[in-house]
C-alpha cells in the first residue's frame, strides 16, 4: 500500500480571515491561516483566492521508492510531476489543483476515551450522568478524514487519482461518482461529475455519535442558516453524518464510525449503487439538492471560467 493517509488540503477563499474564528471556534489549533486537532496544526491551510476553491490535496506514502513508482505511473498517462525537498509536486492537468505526495509513517491519531454507556443487556454506565454532559468542554474535532471535489471531466480525474496517484476504488454510486481511499478509510477523496472543478466539503472526524451531535447543534445556535444536512448515518461509508456550512460558504462534515478496509482482496467494492438509494440508513432519505447546487455555484464557475476557462 504506497498511499496510506490523507495530510491535508489547502483550501483559497477570496477573504481567508473569515475562517480564522471559525477553526478556532470548532476546536483547532493553530493560527495565521494554518489550523488542525491538537497535534496537526497544519491540516487546513486557508489562503486568499479569486474565488472558492480548492489549491492543494497531500497525501502521505511510505518511502521515496513509492514516489518513484507514482511518477512512473503518471509518466504513463501523461502527466507531469516534479520531485523536489524529498516530494513529488504534481499539477493536475484537468482541475488546476496541485496534488503534494510525501512520505511519512503510517499513522493513525491516538486513542481517545470511550465513553461509557447502557446496552441492553451491557450496562456500563452506572451512576453517573452520561459524559457528553459532565465533561467540561465538548470533544473537537480529531483529524481531517475526507474531501469530496466536483469535476467537468469526472474520467480523466478518475485516471490522474486512480491509475496515476494509486487511489484506491471503494465504492461508485451512480456510475460516475467515485468513492475512493489513500488510507484504511472506505474514503479520503469522493470524486463526482460537475459543470466545474470544485471543492463541495471537507469532512471532519469525531469520537462518536454525542461528540457529532452536540459539535453541530451548538454551531447552529450560533450561527444561523448553516444547516445543509444531518444528521444521518451514510450507507455508502456506514459513516454517521452531519453537514453544514463554514464561513467562506464551503460545506463542512462531522463524521464518526466510518468503515475501514484493512484487508484489499476481502472487501467487495459495489459498483452499483443508485443515486435514489445511497444517501442514509435513518435521518432524511434523500440528499438535499442544494449538495449539488451550492448557493455560491454561480461564483464558482464564473470564477473558473474566467481564471481556467
Amino acid at each position: 500500500m504506497a498511499l496510506h493517509r490523507l495530510l491535508g488540503i489547502e483550501i483559497g477563499v477570496p477573504d481567508p480571515d473569515t475562517l480564522e474564528g471559525f477553526y478556532k471556534e470548532i476546536g483547532f489549533t493553530g493560527g495565521n491561516r494554518r489550523w488542525g486537532p491538537e497535534g496537526l496544526p497544519d491540516q487546513l491551510v486557508v489562503e486568499e483566492a479569486p474565488y472558492r476553491q480548492l489549491i492543494e490535496l497531500r497525501v502521505g506514502c511510505e518511502g521515496e521508492e513509492d514516489l518513484a513508482t507514482i511518477r512512473k505511473n503518471l509518466d504513463s498517462i501523461g502527466v507531469a510531476s516534479e520531485a523536489r525537498e524529498g516530494k513529488l509536486f504534481v499539477p493536475d492537468p484537468v482541475n488546476k489543483w496541485q496534488v503534494v505526495v510525501e512520505p511519512c509513517a503510517a499513522a493513525d491519531i491516538d486513542p481517545q476515551p470511550v465513553r461509557e454507556v447502557n446496552r441492553p443487556g451491557e450496562r456500563q454506565r452506572l451512576g453517573k450522568r452520561p459524559g457528553v454532559l459532565t465533561e467540561p468542554s465538548l470533544r473537537p474535532p480529531r483529524r481531517l478524514g475526507h474531501v469530496v471535489v466536483g469535476s467537468n471531466d469526472i474520467l480523466a480525474t478518475y485516471k490522474f487519482f486512480v491509475e496515476g496517484l494509486g487511489f484506491r476504488i471503494s465504492d461508485i454510486v451512480g456510475g460516475l461518482g467515485f468513492f475512493t481511499r489513500c488510507s484504511p478509510d472506505h474514503h479520503n477523496l469522493l470524486m463526482t461529475p460537475a459543470p466545474v472543478p470544485y471543492l463541495n466539503h471537507y469532512a471532519l472526524e469525531h469520537d462518536d455519535i454525542d461528540a457529532v451531535c452536540a459539535a453541530a447543534t451548538r454551531y447552529l445556535r450560533d450561527h444561523e442558516g448553516t444547516q445543509i444536512a444531518g444528521p444521518g448515518r451514510h450507507q455508502i461509508g456506514g459513516n454517521m453524518f452531519w453537514y453544514m456550512r463554514d464561513p467562506a460558504g464551503t460545506f463542512f462534515e462531522y463524521f464518526a464510525d466510518m468503515d475501514r478496509i484493512v484487508d484489499e482482496e476481502a472487501w467487495k467494492i459495489r459498483e452499483d449503487w443508485p443515486m435514489e438509494d445511497s444517501w442514509s440508513i435513518w435521518g432524511e432519505k434523500d440528499q438535499p439538492e442544494v449538495f449539488f447546487t451550492p448557493d455560491d455555484m454561480e461564483e464558482v464557475v464564473a470564477g473558473w471560467n474566467k481564471y481556467h476557462g
